[in-house]
């Protein structure tokens, strides 16, 4: 029988089930709506409703880059335990969302027009896959931030996950000689990021309002000191700069320096033998449960 569109959307604002779920239960009832709820219920497709308000702390960062070098994605696919993380089928649909977000002609802005997204295997929507796998497993799953970055003329993307999956980086890096040298340029520059998160590229990039609150706990440590006035702004100047040591990529110490002495500045001039000229262009990492803008504390593009 003819199963129309109205009905299957009904079913679905009733269950939160897939789509696809949601038109086979139809098919499978004889369009009886009552009856394809019992049908998603014995199947175990009708759980992602009472299960969403459940916390997802665990999950993956998955990574990856395009053949060509020019266009790499980053993003955060949640879970409740760790258990579920190592699970195959939310393996597989991590795998699937970057192949997604890599060959996608457009990329989607946020991630609701993400979910949206008909996945390359054709197996209906982002969504209906992860309602799906949310009925099946019994656990909740939230599609938390992505990103994708493009590579500008005469730079390319790397990507570095660490450990299990709780943590990923992409690099941007400009470099005049490409090759194998540059690549490996790369990865100890991704490794160096996923050690020593880097608040920005250069100072320019650091957040107004992280720098204005480090200025006051500055202002606040000379106003206790006792110190002359006159002195404060070459104090000042002074703690400005140890800050964006610590928080700044190009002025970080290189983390695989044992010495210290090595910044990631030098760190890039010294490549330029091997490289050419060498700059990095961008950055992006992610860590399992970061806080972002707009969460409350314990917690996109």
């Amino acid at each position: 029988m003819e199963i129309s569109a109205k009905l299957v959307k009904e079913l679905r604002d009733k269950t939160n089930a897939g789509m696809l779920d949601c038109k086979k239960a139809l098919a499978e009832s004889g369009g009886d709506l009552e009856k394809a709820v019992d049908w998603l219920r014995q199947k175990g497709l009708m759980t992602a409703r009472k299960r969403a308000g459940r916390a997802t702390k665990e999950g993956l960062i998955v990574a990856g880059v395009s053949p060509d070098l020019k266009r790499g994605a980053l993003l955060e696919l949640n879970c409740e335990t760790d258990f579920v993380a190592k699970n195959e089928a939310f393996q597989k649909l991590a795998a699937d969302l970057i192949d997604l977000l890599l060959t996608s002609p457009e990329v989607p802005a946020k991630v609701g027009d993400l979910l949206a997204r008909p996945l390359n295997s054709g197996a209906g929507s982002v969504d209906d896959r992860l309602k799906a796998l949310v009925g099946t497993i019994g656990e909740n799953m939230n599609l938390r931030r992505f990103v994708v970055a493009q590579a500008r003329d005469r730079a390319f993307m790397h990507s570095y996950i660490h450990g299990p999956g709780r943590l990923g980086v992409l690099v941007e890096l400009e470099a005049e000689k490409p090759g194998p040298a540059a690549e490996e340029l790369a990865h100890n520059l991704a490794l160096h990021i996923a050690a020593a998160n880097p608040m920005a590229l250069s100072p320019e990039e650091v957040p107004a309002d992280s720098l204005e609150r480090e200025k006051n706990i500055f202002r606040a440590k000379l106003a206790e000191s006792g110190k002359p006035e006159n002195m404060w702004d070459k104090i000042m100047a002074g703690q400005i700069n140890k800050f964006y040591s610590e928080v700044v990529l190009t002025q970080q110490a290189y983390v695989r320096d044992a010495s210290g002495r090595t910044s990631i500045a030098q760190l890039l001039k010294e490549s330029a033998a091997a490289c050419g000229r060498v700059a990095v262009k961008s950055f992006h990492r992610f860590q399992l449960g970061d806080e972002l803008p707009g969460e409350n504390s314990g917690g996109e593009e």
